[in-house]
């Protein structure tokens, strides 16, 4: 699991006056909002008897644990411990781990690395401020990585959509086509989109049909145009575990008219994918050597291979030397 990046942790919008208990990776964390409404992130265990943060309450601005009431602040520290003396104050040591928290573009993020963030803050998501959007999460009971590898499968929307891709309707009405794509390796991850270009340093086409891409950790981008359709999504893909995940998702709508609703049942395109994945899951938990692909999987193999040398630390030295930068996939869907 790669921890030197930011991860958003919840929506703002659902993060009120109650912490709110988060997994990501394999930390279990507590978020609140303190005493000026700054959004703060610690371990979810009371350094006194290990109960869940979770569970208690904002008290004076501090997070109260709720089996014996110490508060903590924002940093972490027992700022009070109401079963010492009147005058003797919490013990300077007693304290949980506190991490790097930001609020932006509609998500409360939190850096999951041991030291300075790097960058000082997450990636902003492109023109948050000038659009309105629909936003949503799904626990998926099956990995980070088949999940990512999903949103680059061309080849399954015709088949695992009925009524909610255009990739569907395009089947019916024109039966399946020949076609090739282009998968490109870049600085902090992969893209894939159509119509290809015609050489390694031809800027991907201002007018493609179908762009996705995927930045290390967790964020893919999914944009498609066809007449009048226009589909742009942002999904965040977070581990919470090493066969679950959390999908939190942004669908962008109008310009000009910014603001965020948040949706609290889950979209049917969404559904329909998680139901296959998440069936999928315990085969690959059983650890046979049951799996086979074809040429249309080159690009969720690449996803594999992206995700692999990110959590082995060793993307930003060997990606040039053991990723093609510029593959077209040939396929019929």
């Amino acid at each position: 699991m790669h921890r030197e990046y930011w991860y958003p942790a919840c929506a703002s919008s659902q993060l009120g006056a109650k912490p709110q208990a988060v997994q990501i990776l394999d930390q279990e964390l507590v978020v609140f909002r303190d005493g000026a409404s700054r959004a703060c992130a610690l371990v979810n265990r009371c350094c006194h008897r290990g109960v869940k943060l979770s569970l208690g309450r904002i008290t004076d601005g501090n997070l109260a644990c709720g089996y014996h009431g110490w508060q903590y602040d924002g940093k972490g520290c027992c700022v009070r411990v109401p079963s010492l003396p009147k005058a003797v104050a919490a013990p300077g040591l007693f304290r949980v781990r506190a991490f790097k928290c930001v609020e932006r573009d509609g998500y409360i993020w939190v850096w999951m690395g041991e030291g300075e963030p790097d960058p000082a803050e997450p990636e902003p998501i492109p023109d948050f401020a000038e659009y309105s959007w629909t936003q949503g999460v799904s626990p998926m009971a099956c990995s980070a990585t088949m999940t990512i590898e999903n949103q680059f499968d061309s080849a399954h929307p015709a088949f695992a959509h009925e009524g909610t891709h255009p990739s569907y309707y395009a089947a019916r009405v024109s039966g399946p086509r020949d076609f090739s794509f282009e998968v490109r390796t870049s600085e902090d991850g992969m893209v894939s989109f159509f119509p290809c270009t015609d050489s390694d340093d031809a800027p991907v086409p201002s007018d493609f049909n179908s762009y996705t891409r995927f930045q290390l950790p967790s964020r893919v981008y999914v944009h498609q145009r066809l007449l009048h359709f226009n589909f742009f999504v942002v999904m965040h893909i977070v581990p919470t575990g090493p066969n679950t995940c959390r999908m939190e998702w942004l669908q962008r709508k109008k310009k000009g008219e910014h603001s965020v609703t948040w949706i609290e049942q889950e979209p049917l395109l969404i559904t329909q994918d998680r139901v296959l994945l998440e069936s999928a899951q315990p085969a690959y938990d059983a650890g046979d050597d049951f799996e086979r692909s074809v040429s249309a999987d080159f690009v969720t193999m690449m996803v594999r291979k992206v995700v692999a040398l990110a959590e082995s630390g060793r993307w930003k030295q060997d990606r040039e030397q053991l990723l093609p930068k510029r593959h077209l996939v040939k396929s019929r869907v």
